[in-house]
């Protein structure tokens, strides 16, 4: 039986508003269908070596910490670029976003490069910028998915190839664009932050079938749909 293999980048730094559960999410519906499932932790310091992994996260952080771990996470750039043009998964929450994309504006008023896989530069305002984000996901425009973000910096720059549609609230910047986050091969980032995966099923069966092909086996979530229909509700969609 296969060993399904997960890797968390910088659990202990970049982790707010319960983040770390959308990998619970992850492990929890893997073990389930009867395949044992291994986490590793690539921590401020550490290699970051994705080879083998079949699974990549990384979530969000205090903008203080965004910047410490940019140039460790920059200085294995290449690898990580690799990984995704040969089609590994990741899943990408809140600010970390920013460390993929040219660079970046720091909380002290710096400027700080990032691995450019996107051609986007990002704006540090150091004020608070909330909103409910309500949208349909770009690999399913059928479906409708929730999520919140909060956060002090927006992402300036052209969006070729982004996750959702927004319906509600904003999208990469401070205003409705119409756009969030984004989805290039197989890597889902996205700047809703807390626990993505257990508010919207649909999204987390996508990513366990990409991961896991012709050995995914399907799995009731009728309480999760439950859930979400009614957070919907409330914007009376």
């Amino acid at each position: 039986m296969r060993e399904v293999k997960l890797l968390h980048l910088y659990s202990q730094t970049l982790d707010l508003y319960g983040d770390y559960s959308n990998l619970t999410a992850i492990r929890r519906r893997v073990e389930e269908m009867g395949y044992p499932c291994r986490v590793a932790y690539a921590e401020l310091g550490d290699p970051i070596q994705p080879e083998g992994y079949d699974f990549i996260y990384m979530g969000h952080g205090k903008a203080r910490n965004l910047a410490a771990v940019a140039e460790h996470f920059c200085s294995y750039g290449q690898a990580l670029l690799d990984a995704v043009e040969r089609g590994q998964l990741f899943l990408v929450t809140g600010n970390a976003r920013l460390l993929w994309g040219k660079s970046f504006e720091t909380y002290d008023g710096g400027q700080q490069k990032g691995i450019g896989l996107f051609d986007t530069t990002a704006v540090e305002t150091n004020a608070v910028f909330v909103s409910d984000v309500v949208a349909h996901p770009a690999f399913d425009e059928s479906l409708t998915s929730y999520g919140f973000v909060n956060r002090t910096s927006h992402i300036v720059g052209e969006n070729p190839c982004p996750l959702f549609r927004v319906v509600k609230g904003c999208g990469d910047g401070t205003e409705a664009s119409g756009a969030e986050g984004n989805l290039y091969h197989n890597l889902f980032a996205t700047w809703q932050m807390g626990p993505l995966l257990a508010r919207n099923p649909a999204i987390l069966k996508e990513l366990l079938h990409r991961m896991l092909g012709e050995d995914y086996r399907d799995f009731d979530t009728s309480l999760e749909e439950k859930a979400l229909a009614l957070t919907l509700k409330e914007f009376d969609l």
